[in-house]
């Protein structure tokens, strides 16, 4: 189902997520490369990768935000009440940082003194003035924020693992986004 069901979050919402675990890896793993590399040609073109992946992560976010706004599943409450918070809480948070991080690294690009293009098409207009005193302190905080993000995106993987192979999927958390593929059915019996 394209919707979400009382078990089941539906095809439109697990793509955004999946797809969302790879590329935040990836904006992760070259943001994480990229702040101990030296500068050089190299580091410019991994710069603007990075700069495409993470406003076409601001973008998805946002239309999957929209998407959950319209989708919201409504599934049995059996998560024990500390589960149900510190869930919340956490997705929030990597909701929150999901947003953040893109917006940030833009406006350290702009103290910088350097363009952001969204999804590298579209130019967008610089909402600081260059400011290259205070570029490595918008470096350095989007540094720490990443590895923030890391540090709860590792922590909301261990959850899922949790549910999945100690509780053995009893609420039924990791059905409920897991990626199912059904063989096809002979229908010529």
């Amino acid at each position: 189902m394209l919707k979400a069901s009382n078990n089941d979050y539906g095809v439109i919402a697990k793509a955004f997520h999946w797809v969302f675990a790879v590329v935040i890896f990836w904006q992760l793993f070259t943001g994480l490369n990229l702040h101990n590399m030296e500068f050089s040609p190299e580091k410019g073109q991994f710069i603007w990768f990075h700069q495409i992946t993470g406003t076409l992560i601001f973008c998805l976010i946002a239309f999957r935000l929209i998407w959950r706004f319209y989708n919201r599943p409504k599934f049995e409450d059996t998560l024990p009440k500390i589960h149900k918070i510190s869930s919340k809480i956490v997705q929030f948070i990597l909701y929150v940082l999901c947003i953040w991080l893109p917006f940030q690294g833009a406006l350290m690009t702009w103290a910088g003194g350097y363009d952001v293009y969204l999804v590298g098409l579209v130019k967008v207009p610089a909402l600081v003035a260059v400011n290259k005193e205070m570029y490595p302190t918008f470096v350095d905080f989007h540094y720490i924020t990443s590895l923030t993000l890391l540090a709860l995106t590792l922590l909301h993987i261990s959850a899922g693992l949790y549910h999945r192979y100690v509780r053995n999927d009893e609420y039924g958390v990791w059905k409920r986004m897991a990626v199912q593929f059904r063989k096809s059915q002979d229908h010529t019996k």
